[in-house]
């Protein structure tokens, strides 16, 4: 089969990679002065972790691999260490707007783990909060042992979960909520819940932390610049 390799922005953009391709010369642009050291532990992890991703399991796949994609295998060293150098051009570049943007975010990074139980009728969901309340059942044997609870076997316990992965109904009421605290039934889509927060495991801002947060950076970044190129031309 013949496949016309010659290409053009408006036919990148009809295929859907045009930001793709353009954002990674971007990518490549902005970090191939940027000087950094890849010691060996972390070489071995980085080729350890590609082979693994593409089944490379032998010397001669690897060869068969660089013939196929026709590089050598220096430009395949680049290749693979190229999103380890992005990441450390990122925590260079943002450094000092890491703590800023840590407290914007935090919010959505902390991590949240509660139960529910949702029911058709209002009556019902009084008697079962009230029971809960009043210790003369478990949040547990309401939820496992009632047949009137919707999604019994398989959506009690919800979590990890952010802030933004949950409705916004109960989200409202989680980021706000103490460890253990059970809500009045609340209603929502013409179903009643009840809620229990059982956990939060609020976001640490260590080193992997700045890592995700430098790359978000990065991303608005190469964003900011992928408009900018549309607009001028010139890359």
């Amino acid at each position: 089969m013949y496949l016309d390799l010659k290409f053009n922005k408006n036919e990148l953009s009809k295929i859907g990679i045009l930001d793709i391709y353009i954002k990674r010369k971007l990518k490549y642009n902005f970090s191939k002065n940027f000087k950094i050291k890849i010691n060996p532990k972390i070489q071995s992890k980085i080729i350890n972790d590609w082979k693994q991703k593409k089944s490379i399991k032998t010397s001669a796949d690897l060869d068969n691999w660089l013939s196929l994609y026709e590089i050598n295998y220096d430009e395949w060293l680049d290749l693979i260490n190229s999103d380890y150098i992005w990441a450390s051009w990122c925590m260079k570049k943002f450094e000092n707007n890491l703590s800023n943007y840590f407290s914007i975010r935090k919010k959505y990074l902390d991590n949240f783990y509660y139960s529910i139980i949702k029911v058709k009728n209002k009556e019902l969901a009084d008697e079962f909060y009230l029971r809960i309340k009043e210790n003369e059942a478990s949040f547990e044997e309401i939820a496992y042992q009632f047949p009137e609870v919707i999604d019994q076997k398989s959506k009690i316990k919800i979590g990890p979960v952010s802030i933004n992965e949950v409705e916004a109904s109960i989200g409202s009421l989680i980021k706000v909520g103490e460890k253990n605290q059970i809500w009045k039934p609340k209603l929502f889509k013409g179903i009643w819940f009840i809620v229990r927060l059982d956990n939060i495991l609020r976001a640490e801002f260590n080193q992997n932390l700045k890592i995700k947060l430098s790359l978000e950076l990065g991303d608005k970044f190469l964003e900011e610049k992928f408009i900018e190129v549309q607009k001028t031309n010139i890359i």
